[in-house]
């Protein structure tokens, strides 16, 4: 087979779907050692692959705003060019104007534009809109990264025949080799909780920050440690940065190395991540494999992914993400079932194995 892949996200600032696509393509090259696969981006691909029957295909539109205008117009021709049997989308969309004997293979993470478009930039909501239903209807496989989005494709999208979709879990995204970095482990404080993710409104991150002034000083002097990107219409955040009441005791660390990430969740109290809505939810594994507690919202993926392994709440009720917090505190013997159920429950998600049901799809609509 001849396999075409959208390596886009491999281009840009590596969120979660980049790190999604990293870690498969690492386990499909080992695995792999008879089929051809062809990168394609808009841009420069961040990715070096070793096996001699991988390729980059890079076009110099650099803007991420026309990356999917390129894709829809460049892709079907390299398709022809090369002779792709598939073209898998790990991010949503396919190229609508590619050959109907190009068989075609989508990755759903989330339904965000549908679930709660208010939280989207209106350039990203239009392109959901217009590319991500005529890829869903027109593809010969749908991979759901959860049992909650392949749901949500069910309802939301009739016309997607339910035996087209497969849930494939992805696995814990894997860290860069070498040594810690003790010098940023060091200016740490000693006692914090911890957000990972970017800062939206679909995140919650309001609402950690009301539930984190709740919490009684006499039982807790620590810190609430955010970090990820600005997203969009963060000014309610900002109003609640301003918080008189707590001082400087939220560290807004904004974008950081996968190396000083790793630090943080090794030494945070908790990991805090009531998102309203998540289609998988990464941070949510990466502590779990740290051993670092959890609370996460019971509500979409998050109490699929997490199961007993996290404290469940309501997003909606700050009291509940409060009460979380103050049992996370004050209760060792959480902690420690916490632990367990999060070692027990990790085998899971493997990136081998998400790997193989994937190389299984490819074969499966290739033959018919």
């Amino acid at each position: 087979m001849i396999i075409g892949i959208d390596a886009r996200p491999l281009s840009y600032y590596f969120a979660g779907i980049g790190h999604y696509l990293l870690n498969i393509l690492d386990v499909l090259q080992r695995l792999d050692q008879e089929n051809t696969y062809y990168l394609v981006s808009n841009k420069k691909i961040n990715y070096r692959p070793e096996n001699p029957r991988w390729h980059k295909i890079e076009g110099r539109a650099g803007r991420k705003l026309l990356s999917s205008l390129w894709m829809q117009v460049f892709v079907p021709g390299f398709a022809r060019r090369y002779r792709f049997d598939i073209f898998w989308g790990p991010r949503h969309h396919l190229p609508l104007l590619m050959s109907k004997r190009v068989k075609r293979v989508v990755t759903v993470h989330d339904l965000v534009h549908l679930r709660y478009p208010e939280t989207m930039k209106p350039a990203n909501l239009i392109l959901e809109r217009i590319l991500m239903k005529r890829s869903l209807e027109t593809a010969d496989a749908v991979i759901a990264v959860s049992q909650a989005s392949a749901l949500d494709v069910t309802g939301f999208y009739r016309k997607v025949d339910p035996k087209r979709i497969h849930t494939i879990y992805s696995g814990v995204p894997q860290w860069p080799e070498g040594q810690d970095d003790a010098d940023f482990i060091r200016t740490l404080p000693p006692y914090y909780f911890l957000f990972v993710g970017t800062m939206e409104p679909r995140k919650n991150i309001a609402g950690i920050i009301s539930a984190f002034e709740r919490l009684p000083p006499e039982a807790y002097d620590g810190y609430l440690i955010i970090v990820g990107e600005t997203g969009w219409k963060i000014n309610e955040l900002k109003a609640c940065l301003r918080n008189p009441k707590l001082g400087d005791r939220i560290i807004l660390k904004g974008y950081i190395p996968r190396r000083h990430l790793k630090g943080l969740y090794q030494n945070a109290a908790c990991l805090v991540f009531p998102s309203f809505y998540e289609g998988f939810g990464f941070p949510i594994l990466e502590a779990m494999a740290f051993g670092t507690p959890v609370i996460t919202s019971n509500t979409a993926s998050m109490k699929e992914i997490a199961g007993d392994a996290a404290l469940l709440v309501d997003p909606y009720r700050v009291e509940d993400i409060a009460g979380a917090m103050r049992r996370i505190i004050g209760d060792a013997e959480l902690r420690s079932r916490l632990n367990r159920e999060a070692a027990s429950r990790l085998p899971l998600f493997s990136w081998q194995k998400c790997a193989e049901a994937l190389m299984e799809i490819f074969y499966r609509v290739c033959s018919h």
